[in-house]
């Protein structure tokens, strides 16, 4: 409860600018006891009960406003009371902490049981990093991300990461040009668009202001998010366990990019002041490191020349016999006899005997249900292309097995209709050209930098092999009404490759083929109804 009256509370003010922190010396006091770190963008988050954290993370969703900021005013307001919160890192409790990381050496390390470090968790908070580098630390399967959304925060134009081997070569100028350039497009382009959406969409009676004017600001931002380099600067919270911690610093650390070799320094930095001991070996792994230089390198000499995926999505690896196998595992769990005994009784029976097992496993899901596990065990290899903005969503989808090609402007840009039809194609043409005649150039030399040039418009290639259980679960959620258009359409591919091949299959994923224009506009009656209630 506390989390839902918080998030509706704090939507309805208006955020600022990114800006550089400042406190008095009062509220950095206040401060230190939740932070460790009052001075770097990156740190952890200490002392605060779990559910203050929840909410404080979801901010990073919907607010331009700093965790550290948000805090402070949630404090100041007395919207949570932290008086009686001790210091549990603090100094008068240095003996605690030195007889756990004994402890923890003795039976961590010296008895390798690297295992009770998933047990110990931390919260990280990341500022003012880069949208290359979000894409790379998300791809830890074992952690919680929530980071700034492109739909609900209007991104400052004046931040935006500088690799310095670019700023500091001959095309450092330009790089800064073609930043202003695209942010540029993108600021003046918001109001615009709001006032195209709203001849295209009039407000009905029966709609507040407030909703419809939040439905009218999530279209034009899902309409101008296009135009955002992937260099962008955003903000992240991480809940993360110690263990897996460990696994993402260290190839943070073995990453080439140098943004990357930073934020792992210097989350490491802060995470061994909550887990000094589990931490103890995160370094840089020269087998990742040096694998991913040697087969870059082969590649490179191999597939120089790009090959662009002609179709958004495209099955290239399945079992045939999917849904015998599927019904096997369904029928196995509650039997005793052996899979492949029950496997070739399945491919005995008729379409209906089969589909019948499948309705009475299936049939009963309701709007929030996930089906049972079974479906697990049915595989699919899929290539995809979408734009990097949609890219962005899809990722989240971590159970699924993701090799990713490097963000690029090789395979070209997608341009909304509603940039067209409102008469800016011109402009946004001249933003996505004078991009890629840049990342044209950077590329030969840092071929690595090169992808914080690329607009969230161009289109990346990936490789990604989900159960079924997850991709009826990405199908669902990603093509509904909610969503944006482009990963909508996604999902919706995913959907009718699997009917291709096995309809009755398809027949139990559910998948939303309605057309919206103002997506947001139910859930923000809906949240309408919500402060009603609170504020009654």
């Amino acid at each position: 409860m506390l989390q839902t009256q918080k998030l509706l509370k704090h939507q309805k003010q208006k955020t600022k600018q990114m800006k550089k922190e400042k406190f008095t010396e009062e509220e950095k006091k206040i401060l230190s006891h939740y932070v460790t770190n009052l001075e770097s963008d990156v740190y952890c988050i200490k002392n605060l009960p779990e559910e203050v954290i929840a909410v404080l993370f979801a901010f990073y969703s919907r607010s331009e406003n700093t965790l550290k900021e948000n805090l402070l005013k949630m404090i100041k307001e007395k919207d949570i009371d932290l008086t009686s919160a001790k210091d549990i890192y603090g100094q008068e409790l240095g003996t605690a902490k030195e007889k756990a990381a004994k402890f923890h050496e003795k039976w961590v390390i010296n008895y390798g049981h690297a295992s009770i470090a998933e047990h110990a968790s931390m919260k990280f908070a990341l500022q003012n990093i880069s949208n290359v580098f979000t894409k790379i630390i998300e791809d830890n399967r074992l952690a919680s991300f929530t980071e700034k959304s492109s739909r609900y925060v209007i991104f400052d134009k004046n931040a935006f990461y500088k690799p310095k081997k670019i700023i500091e070569s001959e095309l450092g100028p330009e790089y800064i040009e073609v930043m202003h350039i695209l942010f540029d497009t993108y600021e003046k382009l918001q109001e615009p668009m709001k006032q195209y959406i709203r001849e295209k969409m009039p407000k009905q009676e029966n709609i507040s202001d407030r909703a419809y004017e939040a439905s009218v600001k999530a279209k034009a931002c899902d309409i101008i998010r296009y135009l955002l380099p992937a260099a962008t600067l955003t903000s992240m919270g991480i809940s993360i366990n110690a263990r897996a911690a460990a696994h993402a610093i260290r190839k943070l650390l073995s990453n080439p990019l140098e943004e990357c070799q930073e934020t792992g320094k210097k989350m490491l930095e802060e995470g061994k002041k909550i887990c000094p001991t589990l931490l103890k070996y995160a370094k840089q792994n020269k087998y990742i490191y040096e694998t991913n230089k040697a087969i870059q390198e082969l590649t490179n000499k191999k597939f120089s020349e790009p090959a662009t995926l002609e179709q958004p999505v495209k099955i290239v690896n399945y079992d045939k016999e999917a849904e015998n196998k599927l019904i096997a595992a369904i029928l196995y769990k509650y039997s005793t006899q052996n899979y492949t005994k029950i496997l070739n009784a399945v491919k005995e029976m008729s379409q209906e005997q089969k589909e019948k097992i499948l309705d009475e496993y299936l049939k009963r899901l309701e709007e929030h249900d996930w089906p049972l596990r079974e479906l697990e065990h049915i595989n699919f290899t899929m290539e995809m292309i979408m734009d990097l903005g949609a890219f962005r969503d899809v990722q989240r989808h971590r159970i699924a097995t993701q090799t990713v090609q490097l963000n690029t402007c090789a395979h070209g840009y997608e341009t909304p209709q509603d940039i067209i039809q409102a008469g800016f194609q011109k402009e946004y043409d001249f933003a996505m050209k004078t991009a890629k005649e840049l990342y044209d150039k950077v590329v030969k030399k840092f071929p690595l930098e090169a992808q914080y040039i690329v607009p969230y418009a161009y289109r990346k290639q990936m490789l990604f092999t989900w159960n079924l259980r997850e991709l009826e679960h990405f199908i669902r959620l990603r093509s509904g009404e909610h969503g944006h258009e482009s990963y909508r359409k996604i999902a919706q591919e995913c959907h009718k490759e699997i009917e291709k091949k096995f309809p009755l299959l398809a027949k139990y994923l559910r998948v939303d083929k309605n057309e919206y224009y103002l997506g947001r506009l139910k859930s923000e009656v809906k949240f309408d109804e919500k402060l009603k209630k609170i504020q009654n």
